[in-house]
């Protein structure tokens, strides 16, 4: 399991929250971001490679500003502004607003996603010991559709998505908001993301550790459930990944 550092003096004695991101921690798009992209776009008769989709989807999201304040309503205006400008890169046209809500309907569905390997087994092992456990994400409501669909909604305490809470990360709010709501002090939360700065800096800025998750081990999540395990248990810092 790969992490950013996390000085042993600085691991919780009592551990009572475990927050997690979305998207590339828990789950991940299946098979692709691109592909997802690509099925919908071969549903109105235009075949488009996978990749296409991939590297268009990069430097949309790199073109939209990102406020920090969010709701609802802005979310969708945000995915419909990186998906206008992924349109806008298409060879021949299409009807987009139906293409769009085709888009955003496709990722409201577990269809397009799975569980990343030993995420249900990393949550039930953490609520076996009495650690409460949530999702911190920059989404929308349709995460919860999601999670629900691939079995993992039972396993968690609570969901928080940036659409509702009404802060994105790296806003310190949002987290501190989980902890609120989940009755953990900042100093017994952990946070687990694939961001160093939106996840693993922003975490550690509002006051809980941090752990810098990468999906490129497929059983990082598996080994993550022990290093947890036994830092719950014992109290005191946990063994290297």
């Amino acid at each position: 399991m790969q992490f950013l550092p996390l000085p042993p003096a600085h691991w919780p004695f009592m551990l009572k929250a475990v927050l997690f991101d979305a998207a590339e921690t828990l789950i991940r798009p299946w098979p692709s971001y691109g592909a997802v992209y690509a099925r919908v776009t071969a549903a109105f008769g235009m075949r488009i490679p996978a990749e296409f989709f991939a590297e268009e989807m990069k430097r949309a999201f790199r073109a939209v500003d990102w406020p920090l304040r969010t709701t609802s309503e802005n979310e969708m205006r945000l995915w419909q502004e990186v998906t206008k400008k992924v349109y806008e890169a298409l060879p021949a046209d299409l009807p987009f607003h139906e293409w769009f809500g085709a888009i955003y309907q496709a990722f409201a569905s577990a269809d397009a996603w799975v569980a990343e390997p030993g995420a249900a087994e990393t949550l039930q092992s953490l609520r076996d010991i009495g650690i409460r456990t949530a999702v911190v994400s920059n989404w929308d409501e349709r995460l919860m559709s999601v999670l629900d669909g691939l079995g993992l909604a039972p396993l968690l305490d609570r969901v928080f998505v940036a659409a509702q809470v009404g802060w994105r990360k790296p806003a310190r709010e949002i987290f501190l908001h989980a902890c609120r709501e989940l009755d953990a002090t900042p100093g017994e939360t952990l946070h687990i993301g694939d961001s160093a700065s939106e996840d693993v800096s922003a975490a550690r800025a509002a006051g809980l550790q941090a752990l810098h998750y990468r999906p490129s081990d497929p059983t990082a999540l598996r080994r993550l459930s022990h290093v947890l395990h036994s830092a719950a248990l014992v109290g005191h810092t946990a063994p290297s990944p």
